[in-house]
């Protein structure tokens, strides 16, 4: 019985270890590179994906579910979707990013924003916004 429950118990540890490896990037680029990997084929994933780095963020609350609601309209209505560009990405010391993409739809391109943060040694999701007012990133191109 003692050692039925010892591997039971090494069993549960092994996947609760495996599950955050699996959203401990080294880096916030390959966590956005992971996230957009998944959005290319499935929307709502990819947002469950995201939120799962930070476990503080309940996956079920509103907010979310909000977000994957208004994006699956915008593909709906912007027609088809051709993929993502950065657009910018800011930095305030070594352990806050904001993300700024576009995602570019058949009709228009829809600004998406990302903010990231790192306490310790994995970064994980602050904050997910977007509209479709991509404007506000135009900026002199010198050629």
């Amino acid at each position: 019985m003692k050692k039925t429950l010892l591997i039971l118990t090494i069993i549960v540890g092994l996947i609760a270890f495996a599950h955050n490896k699996s959203h401990a990037q080294a880096t916030a680029d390959e966590l956005m590179e992971g996230f957009f990997t998944i959005f290319d084929e499935d929307v709502n994933q990819a947002i469950d994906y995201l939120f799962a780095t930070n476990r503080l963020i309940d996956s079920k609350q509103e907010g979310i579910k909000a977000i994957k609601e208004r994006l699956e309209l915008s593909r709906k209505l912007l027609g088809n979707y051709y993929g993502w560009e950065i657009v910018s990405i800011y930095h305030a010391g070594d352990s806050y990013a904001k993300y700024i993409y576009s995602l570019k739809y058949e009709r228009q391109p829809v600004k998406f924003e990302i903010v990231l943060y790192k306490p310790e040694n994995v970064w994980k999701v602050q904050n997910v916004n977007f509209q479709d007012d991509l404007e506000t990133e135009f900026r002199l191109r010198n050629n």
